[in-house]
């Protein structure tokens, strides 16, 4: 009848994020198997949308060993939600993994802009600087 309407609806209704427990729960558990496929579950609901689902996809894909897959999830994770200082460190992880150094330090500059006082972001852009020979640069990063 009526109630099972309106349960409907508003099962319709509810936010792409229903779904994020379920997700936390299979990869603290390290169901990674299981892990994706609830998020494949939440992506085809939200029409690729749910932002949380997406940078758990790069986490596993990233432990995987697949780097430039994750680095795009983080990437699409970063374009549904400019702002959020997690993704946007991720995708300077991800590059920094790839050996893309210069192009991570200028992803955790923006995250500093944005951001507040983060010693990860400071300490991946040393790390970014030692690699690409900058000792100056690497020691100022590591002292603020």
């Amino acid at each position: 009848g009526s109630l099972a309407r309106a349960m409907a609806a508003a099962a319709q209704n509810e936010p792409y994020e229903r779904h994020n427990w379920h997700i936390h729960m299979l990869y603290v558990r390290q169901d990674y198997d299981e892990c994706l496929k609830a998020i494949e579950k939440a992506l085809k609901e939200s029409k690729g949308m749910c932002e949380y689902a997406i940078y758990v996809k790069a986490l596993i894909k990233r432990q995987r060993g697949e780097i430039q897959e994750s680095l795009q999830l983080f990437q699409a994770a970063t374009c549904l939600n400019p702002h959020n200082i997690s993704n946007l460190k991720q995708v300077g992880r991800s590059l920094y993994l790839l050996g893309r150094h210069r192009a991570a330090i200028d992803v955790y500059d923006e995250a500093e802009r944005i951001g507040i006082e983060d010693w990860e972001i400071k300490h991946n852009r040393g790390l970014c600087f030692l690699y690409l020979k900058q000792y100056e640069e690497a020691a100022n990063a590591f002292k603020k």
